[in-house]
């Protein structure tokens, strides 16, 4: 975790913290060393109690007016003292009605008595600046407000209470002591600098943390950006009809004729917390004319660019020539076999050792675990998805990076290397963990994080 820097001496700023529109509340935000103080100018509370005055974390009701006094809305007031606050300086939200007019009165009237409106993020970096929170949480927040399933937020809000900072620190604390060590022994060749058997197995375990990291956070991209599904199958062996009963309602034409088919349908479902987009893919076989061959072309190519493929068997025919070519070129692991028509005679013999889920998109049966393989496929092995990290593509580069540094730095020792190149790698992977934290950065790198927030966070 980085060290709390002291309270920053900064402009007073202020934003909506609701988003444009009509709505119930709308609110102001205010943030700085002045915050108080200018909100009082502006917020007079019913009892004639002076905002200055009321203790933190107080709401007083009470009406929001222009600097000569004129009413402009009535409002709540909610006052949270430094160092008791989302940015650990005074802060001050105005909560008046919603809709555009009230919000911009308010806003025009603390801009004109000195306020300055916040850059995007300002409000989240200066809780990251102040120390409150470390740069891994801060971008938290906007998984918390980008959340789409109930997993991505449990996920979300365990980040921002610190669950991927903390093992970070927990790391990176072994991998300093090791530096330290290393260093000594370059320092001081001549004196007796033998590693305990202790500290090489703390570093092999902070590599193995380090991994078990990198796979939750591979986990993560793919809670975070949904699971790209392809269905692949012959034609009439009931992809469309089985996409339907996974979405629950009919979103394929469904029709007995082979070859219904003929692009790529896209939708979206949520299974077990996990948002899969799915790709209804045209049947593939020897194709019959040119729509049909460009339509088996796109099939091929949603197989290629997929994260997990499910391969849609008919259990009421024998296997033929295009079932074999698709369970050679696209079985393994990243693809699941579903054999449909389990409601019908079994009439498919399956290759010896193959996991099949027997499922009837047209009654029903098997969809439970058919919905139970596909979400768990989304997990690393012996990384439930409980344990996921929802990290940005920039995260998980420095994650591998980090990763492979301390790999480095085990075999490196483990194999006698000089203490220069293990100290290297010590160094590399502990520079990588600070991108995470916000340890090591720069301002360019948090104007692009901070960017992306809105201007009331």
């Amino acid at each position: 975790m980085r060290t709390p820097a002291p309270l920053s001496d900064t402009d007073t700023i202020c934003a909506p913290a609701t988003p444009p529109g009509e709505g119930a509340v709308g609110i102001v935000r205010l943030s700085g060393p002045d915050a108080v103080a200018l909100a009082a100018r502006h917020f007079r509370t019913s009892a004639g109690e002076r905002l200055e005055d009321v203790p933190t974390h107080s709401v007083r009701h009470g009406f929001a007016v222009d600097g000569a006094g004129q009413r402009l809305d009535e409002a709540l007031a909610i006052v949270m003292r430094a160092p008791r606050s989302y940015t650990r300086e005074d802060v001050v939200e105005i909560q008046c009605h919603g809709g555009g007019a009230s919000v911009r009165a308010v806003l025009a009237a603390l801009l004109a008595s000195g306020c300055r409106m916040a850059e995007p993020g300002e409000f989240t970096r200066r809780a990251f600046l102040n120390g409150r929170i470390d740069l891994a949480q801060a971008e938290a927040v906007l998984e918390v407000i980008h959340a789409r399933t109930d997993l991505q937020q449990r996920l979300a809000q365990r980040q921002l209470a610190g669950a991927l900072s903390h093992e970070l620190a927990e790391v990176a604390e072994t991998l300093r002591d090791l530096a330290a060590r290393m260093e000594a022994a370059i320092d001081f060749p001549d004196e007796d600098t033998d590693l305990p058997d202790t500290v090489r197995a703390g570093l092999a375990d902070a590599a193995r943390r380090l991994g078990a990291v990198v796979a939750g956070a591979r986990s993560g991209v793919l809670l975070r950006e949904g699971v790209r599904l392809a269905i692949l199958g012959r034609p009439n062996v009931g992809k469309s009809s089985l996409l339907n009963r996974l979405l629950g309602y009919d979103r394929a034409i469904v029709a007995d004729l082979p070859g219904t088919t003929r692009d790529v349908v896209d939708a979206e479902m949520v299974i077990g917390g996990v948002r899969f987009v799915v790709q209804d893919t045209a049947g593939i076989r020897a194709p019959a004319d040119a729509v049909e061959a460009e339509g088996v072309a796109r099939s091929r190519s949603a197989a290629a660019g997929a994260d997990l493929r499910l391969l849609v068997l008919d259990g009421s025919a024998p296997l033929c020539d295009d079932d074999r070519e698709l369970l050679a070129r696209h079985g393994g692991p990243g693809s699941l076999v579903a054999v449909n028509k389990c409601d019908l005679p079994t009439r498919a013999s399956l290759p010896a050792g193959l996991a099949a889920i027997p499922v009837s998109a047209r009654g029903g049966a098997g969809l439970d675990a058919l919905k139970a393989a596909l979400a768990a496929r989304v997990a690393a092995p012996g990384h439930p998805l409980e344990h996921a990290f929802l990290v940005t593509l920039r995260q998980q580069a420095a994650l591998e990076q980090a990763a492979r540094a301390a790999a480095g730095a085990r075999d490196g020792l483990a194999a006698g290397a000089y203490p220069e190149l293990v100290a290297a790698d010590l160094r590399a992977a502990l520079d990588a963990l600070g991108e995470i934290t916000g340890e090591t950065t720069t301002d360019d790198l948090l104007d692009r994080i901070f960017s992306r927030f809105c201007i009331g966070k």
